[in-house]
């Protein structure tokens, strides 16, 4: 059985290899810039440093809803500003991202909703306008195990790009371990993504290879774009609270990923929270294939969030749901995508009702 798995992932490398690379840049993550926390939890499918996730946390790792007790709306948008004066291919100074999702949890399992919209146009990251939907399904397993599935579907349009359209599955697990050593709510995530149709219509689309040959003057080169988000992504993600005192925790979290088997990409991200209510993030991402053909930058990314309790009034909509007392997280975030293109992006998180935190008390019949 080794044999033929060992075999099966020899004969899959072998074959990806025999595709030339050259994605447009940011197409990697055509689904990680619609939401503050997305840009700057380090795309942990280990769900951040402080444990911390919002519906959009499926496109990371599909299991990471599973212990979500509360119908949560999520609602984000991002800015894409092109800084670059001299765009050859004359692109817009600005583009857009959006999303809007629902989370509702059952005695079943979790589901999730999720609506993405993203229109840039610009040089150094020519991802064009695509319209996403994503659905989830994640389910505890026991108190430290969870699964889950996504089925995504989506429509690329615009003028720099061919009409294409996805449709693709992944699948996701997760595990915390708790304390380890001097580690605390140590976990771990393993996510494969994008098995099935992704984006690959290569007619219009400026690849990270031909944007390279075009800075250097090269017009010689006429590589074709390949299909992006990498077919068969495979994302590992270890995370832990590093330091947690009665006023701050400070956590870490550790991503690699491998598009297609012809990348490397590492995530390394920083968070800390300030009595429960404030937290800071930082990312940053290293992309091998971007690195190597001058895309990326060096830059990391710097988010905050606030989250707050409020109580609605008697006889209101969400008191007679009783949603008596709820909660909302605001985000901003900024992030400079490539050396041209920053991404600035807010939203709110509102979850409705109270988490339940406290265990069922069990009375026997001896102690009535």
């Amino acid at each position: 059985m080794k044999k033929i798995l060992g075999a099966a992932f020899a004969a899959l490398l072998l074959g990806s290899n025999l595709f030339a690379y050259n994605p447009p840049a940011g197409g990697q993550n055509v689904l990680r810039l619609t939401e503050p926390q997305l840009l700057t939890g380090a795309h942990s499918a280990a769900g951040g440093g402080i444990f911390g996730v919002t519906p959009a946390s499926i496109v990371n790792n599909p299991a990471l809803t599973a212990w979500e007790q509360r119908i949560t709306l999520d609602v984000a948008g991002t800015l894409f500003i092109n800084s670059n004066t001299d765009d050859p291919y004359g692109g817009h100074s600005l583009g857009e991202g959006f999303q809007g999702a629902l989370l509702i949890p059952s005695r079943w399992c979790v589901s999730t909703l999720l609506f993405q919209g993203v229109w840039t146009q610009a040089f150094d990251m020519p991802i064009g306008d695509s319209l996403n939907f994503t659905g989830g399904l994640a389910k505890d397993i026991t108190d430290q195990v969870s699964v889950g599935m996504n089925a995504n579907f989506g429509l690329l349009y615009g003028d720099w790009v061919d009409s294409d359209w996805t449709a693709n599955l992944a699948f996701g697990a997760y595990y915390n371990h708790g304390d380890l050593a001097f580690m605390q709510n140590v976990r771990f995530g393993v996510a494969m993504t994008n098995l099935g149709k992704v984006y690959s219509k290569s007619d219009k689309t400026l690849g990270i290879k031909t944007a390279k040959a075009i800075r250097d003057n090269d017009m010689s080169s006429s590589e074709e774009s390949t299909p992006w988000p990498g077919i068969c992504t495979i994302r590992t993600g270890f995370a832990a609270t590093m330091l947690r005192t009665d006023i701050m925790d400070l956590g870490v979290s550790l991503d690699l990923s491998y598009p297609f088997f012809q990348d490397f990409v590492a995530d390394l991200g920083l968070q800390l929270q300030f009595w429960d209510s404030i937290k800071v993030s930082s990312s940053w991402e290293f992309d091998a294939q971007e690195f190597a053909n001058g895309s990326k930058n060096i830059m990391p990314s710097v988010g905050v969030s606030f989250k707050f309790i409020f109580n609605s009034s008697q006889g209101s909509y969400l008191s007679n749901k009783g949603w008596d007392q709820s909660d909302m997280t605001v985000s901003g975030a900024w992030k400079q995508m490539y050396k041209n293109v920053n991404a600035v992006s807010a939203g709110a998180v509102l979850n409705l009702g109270l988490a339940d935190t406290k265990a069922p008390e069990i009375t026997m019949w001896g102690d009535q």
